[in-house]
């Protein structure tokens, strides 16, 4: 299946599915990962779901979750200046 759900100007993909097994291919994170950092906030997540469906599509925002990484490198950054 295509993971290409609308592409940004730098040729990635805007919004992704989670991976079925293993770690998605642009962030590495893995499923329960994304869903764990979904619920808490810290990236952006959408269920696409008809009305009265139990089941719908859940798609994760890339842009956020690769935002969520530099947010990390930049505190881990941080906490090294620190400690110099």
């Amino acid at each position: 299946m295509n993971e290409r759900l609308g592409e940004s100007q730098s040729g990635l993909p805007v919004w992704i599915r989670p991976p079925k097994g293993g770690t998605e291919r642009f962030s590495g994170f893995s499923r329960s990962k994304l869903y764990e950092l979904a619920d808490k906030r810290l990236i952006r997540s959408v269920s696409i779901r008809e009305p009265g469906a139990v089941k719908g599509t859940r798609l994760f925002n890339l842009q956020s979750i690769l935002g969520y990484i530099e947010s990390c490198e930049a505190e881990s950054l941080a906490k090294t200046e620190v400690r110099k």
